[in-house]
């Protein structure tokens, strides 16, 4: 969402006990849970696209991928889903 689709994540495995995986999500920033999360305008204008993802707060993500939705490669585009409705 910070770069409108431009870098990806990678996808993150770890294996726990032989059994059974586990999936997590690695948070390299840590803004305030009402910060607004968007890509700054001057990389959309460079970039001449349209943006990907909806602004949204930290919380509502975080929210989101506790109660809603396990983390994994379609983690943003469902957010985008469930938060515009």
């Amino acid at each position: 969402a910070l770069t409108n689709g431009k870098y990806k994540s990678c996808l993150h495995r770890a294996v726990v006990k032989k059994e059974s995986e586990r999936r997590s999500l690695a948070f390299f920033l840590c803004p305030s849970k009402e910060k607004t999360v968007r890509p700054p305008e001057e990389l959309v204008r460079r970039d001449g696209r349209r943006r990907a993802f909806p602004d949204f707060t930290w919380a509502a993500l975080f929210d989101f991928t506790q109660k809603h939705y396990r983390a994994d490669m379609n983690t943003l585009d469902a957010f985008s889903s469930w938060i515009l409705n």
